[in-house]
């Protein structure tokens, strides 16, 4: 066990949806805001928590678990540390990973380099200046052959902006205005298109060639019909082996499973509270992964195909419910949470843990995949070269690499 201390003409694009109204997208303008009062007041009083309410029952406990020191188990170790001016809420590399967004709780996001974990810069403009509200979740479209490098991110925020940012300039190149607090966003994996989630349980379906909303999905008003989500929707995930299909979780405690070309979920998973970007699809399209905020059975596998329970993976010492987890590969998972602040490496073939991290000073919000080391490994070494990664706790980002 290691113990660290103290470580162009403006453009108008009409939705297609009625959800909507005609001003909602646009190129950006400080003049330009459709965010009402109400909206505005809202995302302030989640200001301290993103609407993850029960971090608060857990101030004690942080403050013992800090005094201790960060703890460091198994083959994990942390290789830099960066920090914010305020609580980071989410993270993510860009295309080329040379750099980490960070998502910061007054609205902007703050752009570091990764191998000296410098600050480059700052991401706001003069609407969220004026509007501040949480940052929620940052994206960038998937790298193939077929989308040459934007240098872009798109960010979601409580206030119900979602915006994407040329970080090399520090422009926004355009503002879609949603009348909601927009908690997360998920990119298809080859179509240039992302679902935003957030607290009026639907899920909006963008293109973003044309800025154009083009479908929204939700609940029926059947009452004997359980296809949508009845709460906040934190996470959304499309199938990487599917032109259509996508899952999203949420506070009603369901994964509901959804097609494009319908507007209700086709079916749907019981008994998994999400309260953040805890929800994933392996590679090939087979298995999903959910991390749930909840005591019971927080980090589970279950069959794409049937809504099945594959597996529940038992916690180790110390139990944590989850905000965020990820597919590192097909054989690992990579998992953070609060109660107590943790992050932890499952190894799928075995369900042990191949290292963890507790004692952090913060839960754990959010995590992402970087790049992968290129270096020798010995003959006898079994452990599978795995990518750098990263998450965020309190006002910090930590990068750690497995092996």
């Amino acid at each position: 066990m290691k113990v660290i201390h103290g470580f162009q003409s403006p453009t108008v694009h009409k939705p297609t949806s009625s959800v909507l109204d005609p001003s909602i997208i646009s190129n950006p303008s400080p003049s330009l805001s459709v965010l009402t009062q109400r909206s505005r007041s809202v995302s302030y009083a989640i200001n301290s928590s993103l609407a993850r309410s029960q971090v608060a029952n857990n101030a004690t406990e942080m403050d013992a678990e800090s005094e201790q020191g960060i703890q460091i188990d198994g083959d994990v170790n942390i290789i830099s540390q960066m920090e914010g001016s305020q609580d980071v809420l989410c993270i993510a590399y860009t295309e080329q990973c040379e750099m980490l967004a960070a998502g910061i709780s007054d609205g902007t996001v703050r752009m570091f380099k990764i191998n000296s974990g410098q600050y480059v810069t700052a991401l706001r403009d003069a609407e969220m200046r004026q509007h501040p509200g949480p940052t929620t979740a940052i994206r960038h479209r998937p790298v193939n052959r077929s989308y040459p490098i934007t240098q872009t991110l798109t960010a979601t925020y409580a206030t119900g902006c979602v915006k994407c940012w040329h970080y090399p300039t520090g422009q926004c190149l355009y503002t879609i205005r949603e009348r909601r607090q927009t908690l997360g966003l998920g990119y298809h994996p080859f179509l240039p298109k992302f679902v935003t989630v957030g607290d009026d349980t639907n899920i909006y379906l963008y293109d973003e060639e044309t800025k154009i909303q083009e479908r929204v999905f939700h609940a029926s008003n059947a009452p004997d019909m359980m296809n949508g989500h009845t709460s906040r929707v934190f996470c959304a995930c499309f199938n990487p082996k599917s032109a259509h299909e996508l899952i999203s979780g949420g506070w009603d405690d369901t994964v509901q499973f959804w097609d494009t070309r319908q507007p209700y979920a086709t079916r749907h998973i019981s008994g998994v509270h999400m309260c953040g970007d805890g929800i994933d699809i392996s590679k090939t399209g087979k298995e999903i992964l959910t991390c749930a905020w909840q005591r019971k059975n927080p980090l589970q596998l279950w069959d794409y195909g049937s809504g099945k329970l594959m597996v529940t993976i038992e916690p180790d010492v110390f139990n944590s419910q989850l905000y965020c987890g990820k597919y590192i590969n097909n054989l690992f998972i990579i998992c953070g949470g609060g109660v107590t602040n943790l992050l932890r490496v499952v190894d799928l073939r075995s369900h042990t843990t191949v290292g963890s991290i507790r004692n952090f000073p913060g839960a754990v919000f959010d995590l992402a995949i970087g790049p992968t080391k290129r270096i020798k490994r010995s003959k006898i070494n079994d452990m599978p070269l795995l990518p750098r990664m990263a998450f965020c706790s309190a006002k910090k980002i930590y990068e750690i690499d497995v092996g």
